[in-house]
């Protein structure tokens, strides 16, 4: 009982240290764009004062040829030239803003759909890590408290390696008593292997 709650403990660790590494990349690629957005929005409004300051210009050069052909026709003329140049470059503004702003916007979309890919198989892994765990430690539960059980059990698990030329066990010396006299054969009977190698280690829990 221990030993699960172990587990259930290991679990809810991994859940959160990937969740927490998860909120960490969507956090970064955010704080990114939004200062992507803050810096084309303070180079939009530069341009919008350099092209009110050339307008101010013309403004001013008109002004002093208006004074041969007279004010009034001058006045007209420096008012389509302003609205001219300021629609103009207001829809160049415009453009490359967009050119640059949308690949951004792309790329920050790529970024969290990745970042989603990986949160995926990143789970998927700790998933199946995790089912290991609980497995082993069930199944030295029932070792444990049924050694009778520990023949039906490798021979299911032995019937997946049928087939295989070559077999080594790493058991712990009371799991090789309870095979038999002859766990070499035993072994080989049921996968048909050539080899089989069995080496009692104490460090192996039983």
């Amino acid at each position: 009982m221990a030993e699960l709650e172990t587990a259930k403990l290991l679990k809810a660790d991994a859940f959160r240290a990937l969740g927490s590494k998860i909120a960490y990349n969507f956090n970064d690629i955010e704080k990114r764009c939004e200062e992507y957005i803050l810096t084309v929005r303070n180079q939009t409004r530069q341009m919008i004062i350099d092209a009110q300051a050339e307008a101010e210009q013309i403004r001013q050069d008109a002004h002093q040829s208006g004074k041969q052909r007279g004010l009034e026709e001058a006045s007209r003329d420096i008012e389509a030239q302003i609205h001219d140049r300021s629609e103009t470059r207001a829809s160049q503004i415009v453009e490359e803003k967009l050119g640059t702003v949308f690949p951004a916007m792309q790329a920050a979309v790529a970024g969290l759909q990745q970042e989603q890919v990986n949160w995926r198989q990143t789970w998927d892994t700790t998933a199946v890590k995790m089912c290991l765990v609980i497995a082993e430690k069930i199944v030295r539960h029932e070792i444990k408290t049924h050694p009778e059980n520990v023949i039906p059990m490798m021979s299911e698990a032995l019937k997946l390696a049928s087939g295989t030329q070559q077999i080594r066990f790493l058991l712990n010396p009371t799991d090789v008593v309870h095979l038999g006299k002859n766990p070499r054969s035993f072994i080989t009977n049921l996968t048909g292997c050539q080899t089989c190698e069995i080496i009692e280690d104490e460090s192996i829990s039983p």
